[in-house]
């Protein structure tokens, strides 16, 4: 996926049951890249976008199940997530060897025939059989992948009848049980501006994802930056009063795709968003003046250490 793995496990585990442990993870990620790497030409979502329109590609279960959720947040967010960014996230030079397109003065024309084939409901799935509507779409899971790969590494940690760890991808992260201290476990939220932790919390149960604007973003010739993180409905990279956005949800891979969608939406929408799923909670960093930043979260994010969760003593 392009980033780097950690998992945390507490109590006593034999080294010849860790060497298990390791080999069986390590597999299942060799998997999810194989399905939904767009590093990988042969993977099966470098496959799909090169499929033809209307023909019926027949998917793994694993890829066909994220794919049915990424259209389903895509859905219930308006169209704030959408898995078929790929040409936009090619066009403003954050897809393999891209550059972008900004400064370019024919840049309009291009962009807006790159939006005719963008848009979620061009895709069809039936099963594990999919389809797309149009022959320029493809898909993008980048958004979604990783947090069904931290949700998918802590499933087979459990296989091993592991309760206390933590697994984290590239920053987005599943905990269970306590840790080696039996207290749940600490995780901060980076802060925007590069300086250290902006916010620490403890928990246990639950999986969390961060999405911002301050690790992968590009450069105008004027000086200014511009995101990673595309709005589907203009084509351009988000143009937000979010600065961070972080998400607890049951699931990594709705945690995932979840921040995306929300710091698209700006801080307002999204709390208005986020009244409607009470299952959901969130801690949003606000761009205020002069650099600075105000914060926002929903009641039920911890502002104290969180109670442990399936934690055997």
């Amino acid at each position: 996926m392009g980033t780097t793995y950690s998992i945390t496990l507490t109590g006593r585990v034999r080294l010849r049951e860790l060497q298990k442990i390791k080999a069986a993870v390590e597999l299942e990620l060799a998997n999810i890249n194989a399905q939904m790497s767009l590093w990988q030409t042969e993977s099966e979502i470098s496959r799909f976008n090169r499929f033809q329109p209307l023909e019926h590609f027949p998917a793994s279960y694993e890829f066909a199940k994220v794919v049915e959720r990424a259209l389903r947040i895509a859905e219930i967010t308006d169209g704030a997530f959408d898995p078929t960014v790929k040409p936009l996230i090619d066009f403003w030079g954050f897809g393999s060897g891209q550059k972008s397109n900004l400064d370019h003065k024919e840049a309009s024309n291009e962009l807006a025939r790159i939006m005719q084939s963008v848009g979620w409901k061009n895709v069809g799935l039936s099963g594990t059989t999919l389809y797309k509507k149009d022959k320029h779409l493809q898909l993008d899971l980048s958004a979604i992948a990783k947090g069904y790969g931290v949700d998918t590494v802590a499933d087979k940690l459990r296989s091993f009848d592991q309760k206390n760890f933590l697994v984290e991808i590239g920053g987005e992260i599943v905990v269970s049980g306590h840790n080696r201290e039996r207290m749940p476990w600490r995780v901060g939220i980076e802060a925007p501006n590069g300086n250290g932790i902006f916010r620490t919390l403890e928990l246990s149960g639950r999986a969390m994802a961060t999405s911002g604007d301050y690790r992968n973003f590009r450069t105008r010739e004027d000086g200014t930056h511009f995101s990673h993180i595309i709005d589907p409905k203009t084509g351009k990279p988000a143009e937000t009063d979010s600065a961070s956005v972080s998400i607890l949800a049951d699931s990594c891979m709705d945690a995932d795709a979840i921040a995306t969608a929300l710091f698209v939406m700006g801080s307002k929408k999204s709390f208005q968003w986020l009244e409607t799923q009470p299952k959901i909670d969130a801690f949003i960093i606000i761009h205020s003046t002069k650099g600075t930043f105000t914060t926002r979260a929903t009641d039920g994010f911890p502002s104290k250490p969180a109670p442990i969760q399936n934690a055997p003593f």
